[in-house]
């Protein structure tokens, strides 16, 4: 099994009287441990607990052994301190495993070949 974290940056309910649906599920937008930014749907359960800042842990694991897509599926949501340290220990390691975009390596210099005169 294979579970990813995201930040919650959005909550998306029907009682927002902002919003107008055809139904009453609830989706959030995620940043994810690794930028990206994606909106999942979440269990009405967790969706009417869940706020801006919390940590949401997304099943990541596939559908079936026949269907290799993720499942997507919203399955904790950690509050506090507990969801802050689970943030930071992620966002430590992306640091860790991008390239420094602040150094600036010299530019490799090709040279080109003579174009053909015929």
């Amino acid at each position: 099994m294979i579970f990813h974290p995201g930040k919650v940056i959005e909550v998306f309910s029907s009682g927002d009287k902002s919003i107008k649906s055809v139904n009453t599920s609830i989706q959030i937008t995620l940043e994810m441990w690794d930028e990206n930014i994606l909106t999942f749907d979440i269990s009405s359960k967790l969706g009417k607990t869940v706020k801006n800042n919390d940590i949401a842990i997304v099943d990541y694991s596939p559908k079936s052994d026949k269907l290799s897509l993720p499942k997507h599926e919203i399955v904790k949501i950690l509050k506090g301190n507990k969801g802050k340290e689970m943030w930071k220990k992620y966002k430590e390691y992306l640091k860790k495993m991008k390239p420094d975009k602040t150094s600036n390596p010299s530019p490799v210099q090709v040279q080109r070949p003579n174009a053909y005169i015929g």
